[in-house]
């Protein structure tokens, strides 16, 4: 319990410095919590990867930076106002952060084959790995990459079942509107499955 030792501390420093002190530390801990969570979570949304600007975690990183570089600003300059706005910029950089990297990363351009000479009718039976997740009962479309040579590079897919994330292996049990490819995960074949 050597965290105690440091309240005598904490409570020589002026109210501002108390303030800014706890608002770090809080923000900080409330942060790594929500870092861990989502790490260690398997229920995040597969269809879409991209970072929502009003969310958790790009409000607790602004918050964390802007205590911090205040905490810092205010230890150069003692007013708290001008240590505050000192730190808006800072925080704001940081929350945005994921974003300014995906505007600047160029995105890879993949040759996808069309798909209109395609005959839907030799996928069947045939296997595949998702790259997109299918949501489950028809809810959805998702993505499948078949393991055969004249398959495009990724096809529309539903689950009549379960969900199925990206990397399952599927296999390819329907095909509807002429288009769409109806999968199921591998390991729900049936009797072929082994015992």
């Amino acid at each position: 319990m050597h965290y105690w030792l440091f309240i005598p501390a904490l409570l020589q420093l002026t109210w501002a410095e108390q303030l800014l002190w706890v608002a770090a530390v809080v923000f900080t801990i409330l942060l790594s919590i929500l870092l861990i969570m989502e790490f260690f979570s398997d229920a995040q949304d597969h269809a879409n990867h991209r970072p929502k600007i009003l969310s958790a975690r790009v409000i607790l990183t602004f918050f964390t930076f802007w205590a911090w570089t205040s905490l810092l600003a205010h230890v150069w300059e003692p007013g708290l106002l001008i240590s505050l706005l000192d730190g808006l910029p800072f925080g704001i950089i940081a929350a945005l952060f994921p974003f300014i990297l995906l505007r600047l990363r160029k995105p890879v351009k993949k040759i996808v084959p069309s798909s209109d000479n395609f005959n839907y009718q030799e996928a069947l039976s045939s296997t595949g790995e998702v790259l997109q997740y299918i949501p489950p009962h028809q809810e959805g479309f998702g993505r499948v990459h078949l393991n055969l040579r004249k398959a495009p590079y990724a096809l529309d897919a539903v689950s009549i079942g379960a969900e199925i994330r990206p990397g399952d292996s599927v296999r390819v049990v329907d095909i509807v509107d002429d288009h769409i490819l109806v999968v199921e995960p591998l390991q729900h074949v049936g009797p072929q499955a082994p015992f």
